[in-house]
């Protein structure tokens, strides 16, 4: 009998001190996470929602990502530390609202990432179309709806979870409701977003080596030319062209006046100019012409 009880004895202090030895541990590595994370994340948000210089898309998207990275913290890790004396305030209502902003939190920051992802495709594989999409009111407006998106998809949570022994736990009565909920989070969050980040990644990629490699071929063209011209071929070139840039400076030096007075004849009348495209040529004529005369000023 009194073995029994020694044996039971040393088994529930073993348990005792392997508990409190994981909560340690837990505790040393949850503590440096929260403050490393609420310090660079409010230092994140502070800056780009002071500086105006700051203020451009990609921003955006960075200060709803700190935005949305800091929230779990705040909610959710206090309360994970299991050695410190903080207990979820409000019984149910506090459970279900800790629920329901750590998973719009999450949901919110996957799809903030996928929504910049998307952004930075477009930018590489696209740039000439999405320079008229790519705004500040835009970036906002997404990401308005992300957070849409992202409260009425953790919606569920809120009904779900309850406090059960000073825990917040999902209640036993839904537990077929709940694992639907996690299967289509995990699917419509995780496997979806997944995919498509390596996807977009891959075209990137594909894209920027594609133009690398088109630049290494002309490069490698450029060198072969110039390693094939002899000395002699170098110097009759740079004399031909010497001769071909005199002969076009003379030649606008001599059309130009021409040109702009007919132009000037032919456009304005009543002082209102009737092509805007004939003005660009002008101006164009003009800078050419400057350029033509200082290169006729250092030959000579």
């Amino acid at each position: 009998m009194n073995t029994t009880n020694i044996s039971n004895n040393s088994s529930f202090s073993y348990d005792e001190i392997f508990t409190h030895t994981l909560d340690i541990i837990q505790g040393s590595i949850y503590i440096p996470i929260f403050c490393a994370g609420i310090g660079n994340n409010i230092l994140t948000i502070l800056i780009i929602s002071l500086n105006q210089d700051m203020r451009t898309v990609t921003n955006c998207y960075l200060l709803n990502l700190a935005i949305s990275d800091t929230l779990p913290l705040i909610v959710s890790l206090p309360f994970e530390i299991s050695f410190l004396p903080i207990k979820v305030p409000w019984e149910h209502l506090g459970c279900r609202i800790r629920a329901l902003l750590a998973e719009t939190s999450t949901n919110a920051s996957i799809l903030t990432i996928s929504a910049f992802t998307i952004e930075r495709y477009l930018a590489v594989c696209g740039p000439f179309r999405i320079s008229s999409l790519s705004t500040i009111q835009r970036a906002i407006k997404v990401q308005i709806f992300i957070w849409f998106i992202a409260i009425l998809s953790s919606t569920p949570y809120f009904y779900f979870t309850k406090n059960i022994d000073y825990q917040c736990l999902f209640d036993q009565n839904f537990q077929l409701f709940v694992t639907i909920c996690i299967h289509i989070s995990a699917t419509c969050f995780f496997l979806l977003p997944v995919f498509i980040l390596c996807l977009l990644y891959a075209l990137m990629a594909q894209r920027l080596y594609n133009i690398g490699l088109l630049h290494e071929v002309h490069r490698s063209k450029n060198e072969k030319s110039n390693s094939n011209s002899s000395p002699m071929n170098i110097q009759l070139n740079e004399s031909i062209d010497h001769r071909l840039e005199n002969r076009q400076f003379r030649s606008t030096h001599y059309s130009l006046p021409r040109t702009l007075m007919f132009t000037r004849q032919s456009t304005c009348r009543n002082g209102n100019i009737s092509s805007p495209g004939l003005l660009l040529h002008i101006q164009a004529m003009k800078k050419s012409a400057f350029k033509m005369l200082c290169k006729f000023i250092l030959l000579s």
